[in-house]
């Protein structure tokens, strides 16, 4: 039942990323218009002027300056991970109900892969805590998995693989200007007009009814980046990166217009039609790839014509690549490959407003971009150590504009700090340092002097300096063995009202906040710091018996050893 609740828990987050567009809409039949493309135009200085028209090496295969984000594969970071297997899958067709070698248990969360299905399917996961996961194999549909700790080598956890047989399958085969064959491209598939479809499982099959929605859910999270199921409008600016020939499963029919592009500075672009029966194979698609063209020119300052050190510059909507270029020095910037045609440029820099610049038509050398530069003004302040109220050096403070880089600043040995803020409207501040919890506000350009309070980050500190209380014991079960993973809830008789400070718009930091939950460990063995001192109730959560219950005063800057709780 717990992990029925979780799944659907995870459904509706699904849901809620996917405002507007998400497949839960098209599993009810409903028609989900795709998202609009904003954006306004700009006058520009197209004009020529010494230097300003820097073109790209001949041989470069980006415009100078810019870079490719989507090359580099996702390589999430592993961590968190226990010594030694706690859970077991074993991964099985759901026909023939055969072991799936070679199957890949992925983390949903981050994406990162922590095993292999061997030869029985059988995986060990070395999980640290109740994870979503999802086990990922070619040809089938993607599934989710809650999994369960504590299942064994003998007694897996079971996970039923079922082959998808409803997707519209089609191959692309990419050709250089030289009819070659290329390795890998970049594509992105846009559609032309809002995906409808319904789920195409047979009705009344729940377990296949599941399925589909798990894979359709699943499809574009980091967990499953690397295959390659479209989704249609639900997620039209997916990129997938594709080696030649590779197959793509359609999840909806539609017409597309495929955008390809590749780091070695070819582009394409064709139409493909996505019909027939669920299930259907088409031919091969051949994509014809040409030499892509450049933009260039300057950005400068529109009141000193200064150049622009370090402006941004993408393409309003998106191209495959993920392009952006930042100007030089002397504020020049090659932004390519991009197909021939109309094509508008969106411009950031930290101390001027926005704009998108266009439409151009590509190639353009020679492109002169004023940028209004944003008002200036200082932030000041003070940083300072909860609950002494010490001056803190060293501690680093970041103005987060909504437009353009952050600024940062590094407190002085009295706490003091000065940056220079731009805009004309609040964005958020965040102090942090070693040793403390982060401290996060939204302010003002020109906000007058402020103190910034961080709390202790080390809960040893916190008890020393009376911030806060331990409670620490062991949840056992009816034969008195330590419970793994039992979670043990502080609930404190006073509720306090949250906290603030009068006048000014806190984010996080202003009060210390720590959970009124701990897990226990292999031991059944808990700690629990609370800062909501006075008496309560130390419950066991899920526990029927007065036994899972104990009443516990917390005292500050005290430890309460000995607790027990039992199941």
């Amino acid at each position: 039942m717990r992990a029925l609740v979780v799944f659907c828990v995870l459904l509706a987050l699904g849901a809620v990323l996917w405002i507007t567009g998400g497949p839960a809409a098209w599993l009810s039949g409903a028609e989900v218009a795709p998202p609009g493309a904003g954006g306004t135009g700009a006058q520009v200085d197209a004009s020529s002027s010494a230097g300003a028209a820097r073109d790209a090496a001949p041989d470069a295969p980006l415009g100078r300056g810019t870079v490719a984000t989507r090359t580099e594969p996702l390589r999430p970071h592993i961590e968190g991970l226990a010594d030694a297997p706690s859970a077991w899958l074993q991964v099985v067709d759901h026909a023939t109900t055969k072991p799936i070698a070679g199957a890949a248990v992925r983390r949903v969360q981050g994406g990162a892969e922590i095993g292999f299905t061997d030869e029985r399917g059988l995986a060990g996961l070395p999980l640290a805590d109740r994870e979503q996961l999802a086990v990922v194999f070619d040809g089938y549909l993607l599934r989710l998995v809650p999994t369960r700790l504590g299942s064994t080598e003998a007694e897996p956890q079971q996970v039923l693989l079922v082959r998808d047989v409803w997707s519209r399958r089609r191959s692309l085969h990419f050709v250089d200007p030289e009819h070659k064959g290329v390795a890998e491209a970049f594509v992105r598939f846009r559609p032309r007009e809002p995906s409808t479809a319904r789920s195409p499982v047979p009705a009344g099959d729940t377990l296949l009814q599941r399925a589909w929605t798990e894979h359709t859910m699943l499809a574009g999270m980091p967990a499953c980046d690397s295959v390659p199921v479209q989704l249609g409008s639900f997620a039209e600016n997916r990129v997938h990166r594709l080696a030649d020939g590779a197959e793509v499963r359609f999840v909806c029919p539609g017409v597309f217009t495929l955008e390809v592009a590749t780091p070695g500075g070819l582009v394409g672009s064709s139409e493909l039609r996505i019909e027939g029966p669920a299930g259907a194979v088409g031919e091969t698609v051949r994509i014809q790839l040409v030499r892509g063209e450049t933009v260039s020119g300057l950005v400068v300052n529109a009141a000193t014509s200064a150049p622009l050190l370090q402006a941004e510059l993408t393409v309003q909507g998106g191209e495959p690549l993920g392009l952006v270029a930042t100007t030089a020095a002397d504020g020049a910037f090659a932004i390519g490959p991009l197909p021939p045609g109309r094509v508008t440029l969106n411009v950031r820099h930290g101390d001027c407003e926005p704009q998108a610049v266009g439409p151009l038509t590509a190639p353009a050398g020679g492109v002169r971009i004023a940028l209004q530069p944003l008002p200036q003004t200082s932030l000041r302040g003070r940083v300072r150590s909860r609950p002494e109220l010490t001056p803190l050096a060293g501690a680093t403070i970041v103005w987060s504009p909504g437009a353009g880089a952050p600024v940062t600043a590094t407190s002085k040995t009295d706490g003091t700090f000065v940056l220079a803020a731009t805009g004309t409207t609040a964005a958020k501040l965040l102090v942090q340092a070693l040793g403390h919890q982060s401290y996060a506000e939204l302010v003002e350009p020109g906000s007058p002097f402020a103190e910034y309070d961080l709390w202790p980050g080390t809960p040893s500190v916190r008890l020393e300096k009376g911030l806060s209380s331990m409670l620490q014991g062991v949840v056992v079960d009816a034969e008195g063995r330590p419970v793994v993973n039992a979670t043990v809830r502080w609930q404190p008789a006073q509720q306090i009202a949250p906290g603030g400070i009068p006048g000014r718009r806190v984010l996080e930091g202003a009060t210390l906040e720590l959970p009124l939950v701990a897990t226990t460990g292999t031991d059944g063995a808990f700690a629990l710091e609370t800062s909501r001192f006075g008496p309560g109730k130390l419950t066991l959560v899920g526990a029927e018996t007065a036994a899972g219950r104990i009443d516990v005063e917390a005292t500050a800057g005290k430890t309460i050893n000995g607790l027990r709780l039992a199941q």
